[in-house]
């Protein structure tokens, strides 16, 4: 009988395609989420449908559900879905480790690898350098810090998920446009935390894949077309390409210095001159892992590969490859065309060979029409409640808030 996979956070995209993948490299999925409808139960390779206490709100709750799962199954591993559930695993492991591999490092190396102060250090040990950047303690600083820089900037907490009572409470990057937005938006930043010049030029690339024991079992590199909103959000087209001269070396470097084990997402900025500067590291599955998947780098598979001693060959993904977000895509096309920017709003409409999407599969297309019950459901809240909706991360896990300049409103994520 082929191995059981428990997955967290199944309403998230991350987690529909690593669901996927996991299913046609032969793995049965359970996949656990907080709420209804969440996309990946409404999916063909998801075998299980789980609900489980919010991490967000409960922790503890959230761990002792985890525990009474995989103590009425057999689960060969568990896979976190984000980083709340990643944190909340990784501080609470005593309960579970026993049940089922984790797949987690170390308490420590999980902390530094979600640590934000950290990871400028080693990318810049690694020859992968953050934009130019300031540690910040207070607003004084964080002022003082935007003049060096130059506006926009963008800030970052030290950690995305910080305690909350029982839960997590999310800290969102915020890019601001002037030394107002900046005085308003940086006492919400828990000290320490990172005012960093916000980079105009280049493409945003990610370098995902897996490491073990220091070797990479698998790379992909993607060049990120559009994004949704600009122009600081997620991915809504990107495309996988060759990998650069050198670079894989230094990203081993970098996860190396971390010791991180596991599944990763590195976002930089490619500049002139074939320079790369790392912006924030997702020690997790991400929302685009279906790209890796469908370029031959099935990331969730050839960790569970590793974690069951089945000796995974190394893989690189193919080039040529293509990703599309759908909602992102949409939201980005009215976006052009509210502008007049004619001939950027149908290159959204440009269609493409080889191209994977987030939600829609012809084989699978109950994800799709969940993810659209969920936004309409959503829509619905937010009329009655007049508009106090809060943002789903399922759409906006990650992304930035763009604050200043023309009075953009602080609750709006990028």
């Amino acid at each position: 009988m082929s191995a059981r996979v428990l997955i967290t956070d199944a309403e998230e995209r991350a987690v529909l395609g690593a669901c996927r993948g996991l299913r046609s490299a032969g793995y049965r999925v359970s996949a656990a989420a907080r709420l209804r409808p969440a996309a990946t139960h409404w999916s063909r390779s998801c075998s299980e449908r789980l609900l489980l206490p919010d991490v967000r709100e409960s922790v503890p709750a959230f761990v002792d559900g985890l525990e009474e799962v995989l103590r009425g199954d057999e689960y060969a591993a568990l896979i976190p879905g984000s980083d709340a559930s990643v944190l909340a695993i990784s501080e609470h492991r005593q309960q579970l480790e026993h049940l089922t591999r984790l797949g987690l490092p170390s308490q420590e190396v999980v902390r530094r690898s979600v640590d934000k102060l950290v990871l400028l250090e080693v990318a810049a040990a690694a020859g992968l350098p953050a934009p130019d950047s300031r540690v910040c303690a207070d607003t004084e600083e964080a002022l003082f810090a935007g003049f060096e820089l130059g506006f926009p900037v963008a800030v970052k907490p030290a950690q995305s998920f910080l305690s909350s009572g029982e839960g997590v409470r999310q800290q969102r990057i915020a890019i601001v446009q002037d030394r107002a937005a900046l005085a308003s938006i940086a006492p919400e930043f828990g000290a320490p935390f990172i005012v960093q010049r916000f980079e105009r030029g280049g493409f945003l690339f990610s370098c995902t894949g897996v490491i073990a024991d220091g070797r990479l079992l698998a790379l992909t590199t993607s060049r990120v077309r559009r994004m949704w909103p600009p122009p600081g959000g997620m991915h809504t087209f990107s495309e996988t390409v060759p990998v650069p001269p050198g670079l894989a070396d230094r990203v081993r470097a970098l996860l190396g210095a971390l010791e991180w084990q596991g599944i990763f997402q590195l976002q930089m900025l490619e500049l002139e001159g074939g320079r790369f500067a790392v912006i924030d590291l997702n020690p997790r599955v991400f929302a685009s892992v279906t790209l890796d998947a469908r370029a031959g780098a099935n990331l969730p598979a050839i960790w569970c590969d590793w974690l069951l001693d089945r000796m995974p060959y190394p893989v690189r993904a193919r080039p040529g490859v293509r990703y599309r977000w759908e909602e992102g895509e949409l939201c980005h096309l009215f976006w052009q065309l509210r502008r007049r920017k004619f001939r950027a709003a149908a290159s959204v409409l440009r269609p493409h060979r080889r191209v994977v999407h987030a939600w829609f599969r012809l084989t699978d297309p109950g994800p799709l029409v969940a993810r659209a019950l969920y936004l309409g459901l959503r829509a619905i809240k937010h009329r009655t409640s007049g508009g106090s909706t809060e943002a789903n991360e399922n759409t906006l896990d990650g992304a930035a808030l763009p604050i200043g300049a023309k009075r953009r409103s602080a609750r709006r994520s990028v």
